[in-house]
């Protein structure tokens, strides 16, 4: 009996730790503006060799750094 208590102590205590973030409307998805992405190809004498897509200026400017640092040429195309 004592490991039947247990689970439902647990269990009420999860509730009431959902109800709590229900009530401070935690729960509920932040609305997001749209975001800029960003559409990277790399390619070596006109050859493809890789794309990628970033989403903020950071991720773009590492894509950037690796295409350059491996010689590649670079190509960004900006998406809404």
């Amino acid at each position: 009996m004592d490991a039947f208590n247990q689970r439902l102590n647990l269990f009420e205590s999860f509730e009431r730790f959902q109800d709590q973030l229900e009530a401070d409307n935690l729960l509920k998805l932040q609305h997001l503006e749209p975001s800029t992405r960003y559409y990277v190809e790399a390619s070596l004498n006109g050859k493809r060799e890789w794309t990628e897509w970033a989403y903020d200026e950071h991720e773009l400017d590492l894509l950037k750094q690796d295409a350059k640092d491996c010689g590649f040429a670079c190509k960004v195309e900006e998406v809404d």
